[in-house]
């Protein structure tokens, strides 16, 4: 999405393992964004060109002022741009170039590869800062309240010597607590869920004010909250079966070891297994809505192992459902979970001891 001058503003962008860069502006573009989602693979170019104007002077008569607020840029680990860049080869996930101001505010960076996080480069007289207070088209403010999870080894910031002595940004460096964001994505993936894994996550702590009414108020970093996947009829990801829908409920992964009660709504977010032991009831009017895979591509399914229990009573006016996470427009189909799979202790004519059965 390209940003060239002018004062557009606009709220829930998807960019999807673009080849070139994924939000682009230029120009003396002074717009806003809000919600923006952007996801790169292995060959994309930069989730995020910001320059302006195309020079780094600093009696620019009109700088880029970009403001990007709730943003979630998600990396590919090996990423590398040089097959798709036609003007920079070199990495970072964001690039404020050539003289731009801006505000950035609540964004999360994640999945960053071996060259950095930002990169600034250029730096054409705009005053740098992390004080919320500073305003004008000629500062450049990034909140230290962002994440940019970087792994050990790899710099969050990179800047040019272009840029020397400008003042340094920091940010937070966790895990954004996603729930089901892969990092190595392409549209090969079978699965993601980039929502907040819950309330209580990171995501929901330090979080920035916006800047004017036209935004948003909001009470998280990133682009989503943990209720609401504005994914669901705008993006190729819901066209094509690749995000869960807004079906709410509690999160169930990895092993139950004593014994539990479902009800409402439940997500399987990976393979649950019920252990020697443990018994699972679930009550009359549960849904359970499963994931396509997990993170590790395994299908989800509900496995009832040797010596575990399920009590599951449903009525004709409160039916027990087993069915996929995904929106509505793509049911019926075959291969959207991994299935209710119940392991007993009977005898199987022509079996002997203990088998392994195909899931």
């Amino acid at each position: 999405v390209e940003f060239f001058g002018g004062t557009v503003n606009v709220k829930y962008v998807s960019v999807l393992f673009c080849g070139d860069d994924a939000i682009d502006t230029d120009q003396g573009y002074q717009g806003k964004i809000q919600f923006a989602y952007v996801v790169l693979d292995e060959n994309s170019h930069h989730g995020a060109e910001m320059d302006g104007p195309n020079n780094a002077d600093a009696a620019v008569a009109q700088r880029s002022f970009p403001q990007l607020y709730n943003a979630l840029f998600v990396g590919h680990v090996l990423n590398d741009p040089n097959s798709a860049s036609s003007d920079d080869a070199l990495a970072a996930i964001l690039r404020l170039r050539e003289g731009t101001g801006g505000r950035f505010g609540n964004i999360v960076v994640t999945n960053v590869a071996s060259d950095g996080g930002v990169y600034r480069s250029n730096c054409g007289g705009e005053t740098h800062t992390t004080d919320p207070s500073f305003s004008g088209v000629d500062t450049l403010f990034w909140s230290p309240n962002n994440i940019v999870n970087a792994p050990a080894g790899v710099d969050q910031f990179v800047q040019a010597s272009s840029c020397s002595g400008v003042t340094a940004f920091t940010s937070i460096n966790e895990s954004p607590e996603l729930t089901l964001q892969p990092t190595d994505p392409s549209s090969s993936s079978l699965f993601m869920d980039p929502l907040p894994s819950s309330t209580s996550s990171n995501l929901y702590e330090s979080v920035d004010a916006v800047p004017d009414s036209w935004f948003t108020t909001v009470d998280y970093k990133g682009a989503f909250s943990a209720s609401d996947n504005w994914l669901i009829g705008l993006s190729w990801l819901d066209d094509n079966a690749r995000v869960p829908a807004n079906v709410g409920g509690t999160a169930k992964c990895g092993t139950i070891s004593s014994s539990e009660t479902w009800s409402g709504a439940i997500r399987l977010t990976c393979q649950v297994f019920v252990a020697d032991g443990a018994t699972l009831t679930i009550n009359a009017g549960t849904t359970v809505y499963a994931y396509a895979s997990d993170i590790n591509g395994n299908a989800p399914a509900l496995v009832i192992e040797q010596g575990g229990q399920i009590q599951a009573a449903g009525t004709s006016d409160a039916p027990i459902t087993f069915t996929s996470a995904v929106s509505d427009k793509n049911l019926p189909a075959r291969g959207l979970w991994g299935g209710l799979i119940i392991l007993g202790r009977a005898t199987v004519h022509g079996r002997a001891g203990d088998n392994t059965i195909e899931g």
